[in-house]
């Protein structure tokens, strides 16, 4: 078939056809012919790893092997010609002698000395595949498919390798043959050990790392099996003699003497005291090195050359302290710190007892400063066992570094040192002084600890809450005052903090401050001064709309109302503080005094916060309303949208707030029962109405003398009666949701009373005879019929009483307890036999009482009784129950008392 696609010139796509079949082993056998074609084409087409993949599926047997060879160092298919050479001819020497052939012309004295040309850098990539090669056969896999060999071949391949690397000679190959393999062909003499010395030279760390994994191999072990393995008999060649004998303890041997520092740069032999280090915790039991040896790998590792490799360094070096430990380890010491080994540092001083160095590495530790807060934490706990020497290095440590400390997490910092002295804080802080946000929130987290397993201060030092106190007023001003409320213990200082809050305008927090160390009027004057500031900002806005300056005018007008409210519910909290005072100190209240009489200090207070609230509404709603007056005048179409932007209803609603709110406070404060007991009698609150009347009558008079004319005082007292308007209201209101609410349930208890019960069950409970439903003895159906009838001449009875005017009044009182008892579903009814119950209410089961709208008439010759039906839905005889329940051996709590006529059921109690 082969023919065919070569007349006619279309070999390649039988080629590539042919490709799939050959990976999946459909085709393993391809005659020489084809193969060279194959390779000609492929590598035209630049496909030399796809080529490569399908020689590695032929069956080797059949190539022609001098020609797939010569093809395949013709093209540099060096994986190709590996698998050939291991797989047909079981030589796994030659492949090693080609790819360092490759170097020899690249290296000048023993060195790796490369050219830059293109041809030098194919070269030294070609041989690059020799550590793959090594790291597969040294741990028994074929190169390059990974397949697992037999163990008589891997053994073979093993020791032909070691024998190859550490013999220490240069030896003749193939054998027999006088070809002997050069390293240094331009000299007389080579080297000892002259391909591991050129394999090193060219890449140490590739190679250290094929022998790492070729360590893990279990032919490396000190086994007899492997001195017989793979059924070798007769003469034993030396190559296998050899290799069989080499050891992990005779590799590292020639590795230290080879790669000294004389021949082989501090880049190299880094490698080589990482593979040392590493090694030796693994196989302890066969590796063996003296305490010099690994004080000089420990040597080399702190001296690495780079910065990309102090990790790989410092583990390695942890690796090695994990089973040696240096008798001079204190020595070290200088050398791990300049290395950077902080890890090992940390242990050592760990080990040591050393903690106040312990906490200093960590500050050092670029890698690994947040887990200083754990070691200070385990450091300086109450059951640490450190004494006070070591806590008081530990203290040094953090103080020398208190800024790294906050600059690295603030929270975390208060959180270890929230139970230490305040000197520990006082120092950390005067570490940032130029950082004054580092401080807050650091203080904040010291005094404010969120829910967390930390200690917060028990006893707060004054300094600090003060500090505190001063940084909130700059960045949280919002906070202030509540704050000031959390910590009424501590007796703060005005002076310290009265600059910062009005320099910050926490004024309200001022004003606490101020009212807890009883300067109530001077608390009340700075309030009324900012109530002004506020007055004066909000005239500034309505005037900057009227230049023009529209940007955010609604939003920064309701933002400065919303401020005086605030402030004014500041005032209305002083005044009722103040009032809740005077009563307590007071004790019983005194006897009424006339709304004549001089105002007490509380109610001043009440007249001053409302002269400034009416003060402020009346200026600022004049302001408000002008702005029409501006709108009708002359002004341009800029203005004109300021000012159609501006919601004047909303302001304005804001704004009467303020006296709403304050007059509604002093009616609630002053008419509030004072709830005293004297001589076990209540005390009235009527001086508490005359206080209120004394306070509006000294407000109505400072108004009227201050308003100009009668529409100024007709505004403010509009004002006032709004808040009782609006009480009013809210009164109004809950009263029909109340009485709402009330009817409803009314209605459900109704119709829940005349919701009948059906029973459960046809017979009495107690003597199991039917007393309804089919089968029931007694002319029933005819007592019904009978009872149908009486009611009918009732109904017409009532009509006609209706229609003369009685109202029922001529019936007979026996009529007229039977209508009464029919229209509303209850009522008492004599026990008469021949009115059995069918179905009762609630009323009807607690009572006993037969129902006449559902007792049915029962010829006298066979009375059937009263029945009484429960709300668990069991019937019952009455004379049957009354007999259970008089029975000696029911619970006293069961038995019914005769004139109280409650039953309860026997079975549900």
């Amino acid at each position: 078939m082969y023919e065919w696609y070569e007349d006619a010139g279309l070999e390649g796509i039988f080629f590539e056809t042919m490709e799939p079949y050959i990976l999946e082993k459909q085709i393993t056998t391809v005659p020489p012919a084809v193969v060279k074609t194959t390779v000609t084409h492929y590598v035209t087409k630049g496909w030399e790893s796809r080529l490569e993949e399908m020689i590695v599926h032929m069956e080797t047997t059949t190539l022609d092997l001098d020609q797939i060879t010569v093809l395949c160092k013709q093209h540099s298919l060096y994986d190709a010609l590996i698998y050939v050479w291991n797989q047909a001819l079981d030589d796994y020497i030659t492949p090693l002698i080609d790819l360092l052939t490759l170097l020899v012309p690249l290296m000048s004295n023993g060195d790796y000395m490369s050219s830059g040309n293109m041809e030098d850098e194919i070269y030294g990539v070609n041989a690059l595949k020799m550590f793959p090669y090594l790291s597969y056969t040294l741990t028994g896999r074929v190169y390059p498919t990974g397949e697992v060999m037999d163990d008589a071949v891997a053994s073979k391949a093993k020791a032909e390798i070691y024998w190859f690397l550490f013999s220490g000679n240069s030896v003749t190959w193939p054998k027999g043959s006088d070809r002997r393999f050069l390293t240094r062909p331009d000299q007389h003499n080579e080297p000892s050990f002259p391909y591991l010395r050129l394999i090193l030279k060219f890449d140490a760390p590739s190679f250290l790392s094929a022998v790492n994994e070729a360590f893990e191999d279990s032919f490396l072990n000190d086994s007899p099996e492997k001195q017989v393995n793979g059924g070798i008999r007769g003469d034993v060649p030396e190559e296998q003699i050899f290799g069989r004998t080499v050891d992990r303890q005779y590799i590292v041997s020639i590795l230290l003497e080879i790669m000294n520092p004389s021949d082989f740069a501090a880049e190299d032999t880094i490698y080589l005291d990482m593979f040392i280090a590493r090694n030796l915790p693994k196989f302890p039991q066969y590796l063996l090195f003296p305490g010099s040896t690994l004080t000089k790998v420990l040597t080399g590792l702190c001296n690495y050359p780079g910065a990309d490799l102090a990790e790989d360094a410092q583990l390695s070096a942890e690796y090695l302290l994990s089973i040696y430990q240096p008798p001079d380890a204190n020595t070290l010491i200088p050398m791990f710190k300049k290395a950077g080994f902080y890890r090992i540092l940390k242990r050592q001083y760990k080990v040591d007892k050393q903690y106040g160095k312990l906490v200093q590495t960590y500050f050092e530790d670029p890698a690994d400063r947040d887990a200083v807060f754990e070691c200070i934490g385990d450091c300086l706990r109450p059951q640490s066992g450190l004494n006070r020497r070591q806590v008081q290095e530990v203290l040094d440590a953090i103080k020398n570094n208190a800024r790294t400390l906050l600059e690295t997490s603030p929270l975390e910092a208060a959180k270890a040192l929230s139970a230490q002295p305040v000197d520990v804080h006082q120092h950390v802080l005067d570490a940032a002084k130029d950082s004054p946000g580092l401080q807050f929130f650091y203080l904040r987290a010291l005094l404010e600890p969120e829910k967390r397993d930390g200690e917060s201060p028990t006893n707060p030092d004054r300094e600090l809450i003060e500090r505190y106190v001063q940084f909130m007023c700059r960045y949280d001003p919002s906070h202030v005052s509540d704050y000031i409320g959390l910590v009424q213990s501590i007796n703060l200082r005005l002076d310290a903090l009265l600059p910062a809050m009005e320099e910050t305008g926490v004024i309200d927090a001022a004003v606490v401050l101020m009212a807890r160390e009883g300067q109530i009027n001077d608390a009340m004057d700075r309030l009324v001064k900012h109530l002004g500031t506020l007055e004066s900002a909000f005239l500034g806005i309505l005037t900057g709309a009227q230049k023009n300056d529209s940007d955010g005018l609604q939003s920064g007008a309701e933002e400065t109302l919303r401020a005086l409210q605030k402030y004014v519910h500041v005032g209305i909290w002083l005044c009722q503080g103040q009032t809740k005072s005077s009563r307590k100190a007071n004790g019983v209240q005194r006897k009424s005094k006339s709304t004549t009489e001089t105002l007490s200090p509380d109610e001043e207070l009440w007249l001053n916060l409302i002269d400034a609230a009416v003060q402020t509404t009346r200026q600022l709603s004049t302001a408000i309303e002008t702005l029409d007056n501006t709108r009708n005048g002359i002004t341009t179409d800029e203005t004109h949208d300021a000012l159609d932007g501006l919601e004047k209803e909303k302001l304005l609603v804001l704004l009467r707030s303020l006296v709403q709110h304050t007059f509604t406070a002093l009616l609630t404060t002053t008419s509030s029962p004072v709830g005293a007991q004297a001589g076990g009698r209540l005390l009235t609150n009527a001086g508490s109405n005359l206080s209120f009347l004394r306070i509006l009558r000294a407000f109505l008079a400072r108004a009227a003398a201050s308003s100009p004319n009668l529409a100024d005082l007709r505004s403010v007292l509009a004002s006032i009666f709004s808040a009782y308007s609006y009480e009013e209201s809210i009164l109004r209101l809950s009263n029909r949701l109340l009485e709402r609410s009330l009817f409803v349930n009314v209605k459900q208890a109704v119709e829940l009373r005349q919701r009948g019960w059906r029973p459960r069950g046809s017979t009495c409970e107690a003597c199991g005879h039917r007393v309804w439903g089919p089968g029931v003895s007694g002319n029933v159906f005819e007592a019904w019929e009978e009872k149908q009838a009486r009611d009918e001449e009732q109904k017409a009875e009532r009509k006609s009483q209706i229609a003369a005017g009685g109202k029922g009044k001529a019936g007979s009182s026996s009529d007229v307890s039977q209508t009464a008892g029919d229209s509303k579903g209850k009522g008492k009814a004599a026990p008469v036999a021949s009115e059995p119950l069918a179905e009762g209410d609630s009323t009807t089961a607690e009572n006993g009482a037969v129902d006449p709208d559902v007792a049915v008439a029962k010829p006298r010759e066979q009375p059937l009784g009263p029945l009484v039906v429960l709300a668990c839905r069991h019937i019952y005889h009455q004379s049957c129950l009354d007999a259970y329940q008089a029975r000696p051996d029911v619970e006293r709590k069961s038995r019914v008392e005769t004139h109280a006529r409650e039953y309860r059921c026997p079975i549900d109690g």
